[in-house]
């Protein structure tokens, strides 16, 4: 079982080969201001560790908006539309899997875009619910104004189709099919050590980011514990930077298909 020692390790070894381990964060399931999701921002804040918030465009209220203002280092990503499932029974949950009319999917994508574009910090990134989608669909966001995409797991590459770049997240700190609490220490940091890893042994794409995957209307005491001493031990590792959402998705250098201005 992985322990915090072993992160120290790899990040050692990050240092030793003179290289940095780039790391984000996206806490998902967003729609207004609540004790939970203030908590998580005033964690962010006190690292400076900046965080991505998936906000369910249907759910959003007027709520979110000041609170966003108000922190500078969250960023508001689509998490779908009202994060519904329309799978048929017995398949695994989607929103915008293979069950739905592609047109019909895209109009909603479109119309819950237009629903959170004004709030502070948004940027045209599609958080699939559930972290799947129909892969069919990706080559189409662009018309509905999304130029990026996340799900879960190691990303096979940055441009899944022209005008879409993808950075997924890899560590799922929630137990969903057991306790339906934390999955423990060693269970979280063993998903931080396998894609750490993999991209410095080149056995994933060595430019993803190592993602954190939260959710704050969830989170038991485990979970708050856990977020707030990985966000401490990475920051003081000098082979660690964390990246705003804008940078993990459009990094510098990278062909640019957001329309709102992600640096060159």
């Amino acid at each position: 079982m992985a322990d915090w020692d072993d992160l120290h390790r790899e990040l050692d070894a990050w240092s030793a080969a003179g290289r940095q381990a780039t790391l984000w964060w996206r806490d998902d399931d967003a729609t207004r201001d609540c004790p939970a999701l203030a908590h998580l921002l005033h964690i962010s804040a006190r690292h400076g560790v900046p965080v991505a918030l998936a906000v369910i465009p249907r759910g959003a209220d007027s709520t979110l908006a000041p609170l966003l203002a108000g922190c500078p280092q969250a960023a508001a990503l689509q998490h779908g539309y009202a994060h519904a499932n329309h799978a048929p029974e017995g398949v695994r949950q989607e929103e915008y899997g293979p069950h739905r009319r592609r047109e019909v999917m895209l109009a909603e994508l479109a119309e819950g875009w237009l629903r959170i574009a004004d709030l502070p910090q948004a940027l045209p990134v599609l958080v699939a619910p559930w972290n799947r989608m129909d892969p069919e669909l990706l080559p189409q966001l662009p018309e509905a104004g999304l130029h990026g995409v996340s799900t879960l797991g190691p990303r096979e590459g940055a441009e899944p189709a022209p005008g879409v770049r993808r950075t997924n997240v890899h560590v799922d700190i929630m137990d969903w099919h057991g306790t339906g609490g934390f999955v423990g220490d060693g269970g979280a940091l063993g998903q931080v050590l396998q894609h750490l890893r993999a991209r410095r042994e080149e056995a994933a794409d060595a430019d993803e980011p190592t993602g954190l995957m939260t959710h704050h209307g969830f989170h038991d005491e485990g979970c708050w514990r856990f977020i707030d001493a990985f966000l401490g031990a990475t920051r003081r590792h000098p082979a660690v930077r964390w990246l705003d959402a804008r940078e993990a998705f459009w990094p510098a250098g990278a062909i640019q298909g957001d329309p709102r201005g992600a640096p060159a």
